[in-house]
């Protein structure tokens, strides 16, 4: 079937406003990467986790909207907790369960980046058995010291019995730029993880070239294009939307 691309991406970006965070493009880009693998099953896998990626991304979109809602602080104390709450809920599953079984569905077990005080070690091991990403380390190094333990206790504590009394160092994120700067981040981390990850798993005609280093999903430019090798790997983009 013929899809009318143009058509489609109004159709989708109708469901947003200009100052949402546009996640289709992370979805995009997981499922034309992933129609690239060659084996059918494990292609058919990975096209399936990246949907359910999505879903839970666009489910943190829908609250992330009534957070930035101009009169959203006027509302009662417990309707404002319970929207941060079910946001940051949403964001801390995307990344720790869905991108997992993302990576898992083509050979990469990414749950070492969640394993406490084993986390040296778990992730030593998965260096050990996946040298050609031996970089991934420093990387998720950088996002558990600046935000991803911090929204990890962030979650245990209001998942558990939300007393942050006597726990000074986890921080309070209900505030609305932190929920931007929070998305942004988790959003961006899934996206890197995941196409890095999925890029050693493609056919070497394929290439995955990062074209917008500093785009986020609220900039609407993407930062990764899927090309042939014929289309070069020139940093420039090749495409003006993500839709391509």
């Amino acid at each position: 079937m013929i899809v009318n691309k143009t058509q489609f991406t109004f159709s989708l970006r109708a469901e947003w406003g200009p100052s949402d965070p546009e996640v289709e493009s992370i979805w995009f880009l997981f499922k034309k990467a992933a129609e690239k693998i060659e084996n059918d099953k494990i292609r058919d896998e990975a096209d399936f986790c990246a949907d359910r990626i999505y879903e839970k991304l666009q489910e943190a979109r829908n609250h992330y909207k009534v957070v930035a809602e101009s009169c959203f602080n006027s509302r009662p104390s417990s309707e404002i907790t319970a929207v941060y709450n079910s946001l940051y809920g949403c964001l801390w599953s995307a990344y720790k369960d869905r991108l997992v079984k993302f990576t898992r569905s083509f050979g990469y077990d990414t749950g070492c980046l969640f394993s406490g005080d084993d986390y040296e070690q778990q992730m030593s091991g998965f260096i050990r058995r996946h040298p050609e990403v031996s970089d991934l380390k420093s990387f998720i190094d950088i996002q558990k010291r600046t935000w991803q333990d911090y929204l990890r206790d962030n979650r245990n504590v209001n998942e558990h019995d939300g007393d942050f009394r006597n726990k000074k160092n986890v921080p309070d994120f209900n505030n609305q730029e932190n929920a931007k700067q929070i998305f942004i981040a988790v959003s961006k981390t899934i996206e890197m993880v995941g196409i890095t990850l999925l890029s050693y798993k493609l056919p070497k005609y394929i290439n995955v070239i990062l074209v917008n280093n500093k785009a986020t999903v609220f900039d609407r430019a993407h930062r990764y294009e899927v090309r042939h090798a014929l289309q070069g790997t020139d940093a420039k983009p090749l495409f003006d939307s993500p839709y391509y």
